[in-house]
């Protein structure tokens, strides 16, 4: 399965929010996303809150003094 890319920086908060977890919401079993985004803030509710649910794997790196990546994964049970 490939992984589904979406760039979204330049989306604010709660935009950037709202949209990461449409896509989470809807990803199969065995589904990878990566999501790059510039909002801190975003990110920071994003990284706190989808630690908690265990159904999906999250790593988070900081590609330059802007831009973050999040690569969401759903774990298949």
């Amino acid at each position: 399965m490939s992984t589904q890319q979406y760039d979204y920086r330049g989306k604010e908060c709660p935009e950037g929010y709202v949209l990461v977890t449409r896509l989470l919401s809807k990803m199969n079993p065995g589904e990878t996303i990566e999501v790059i985004m510039d909002s801190w803030r975003c990110a920071t509710m994003i990284a706190y809150e989808f630690a908690k649910v265990a159904s999906i794997e999250m790593k988070v790196d900081k590609l330059n003094q802007k831009d973050i990546k999040f690569v969401f994964k759903k774990k298949v049970q």
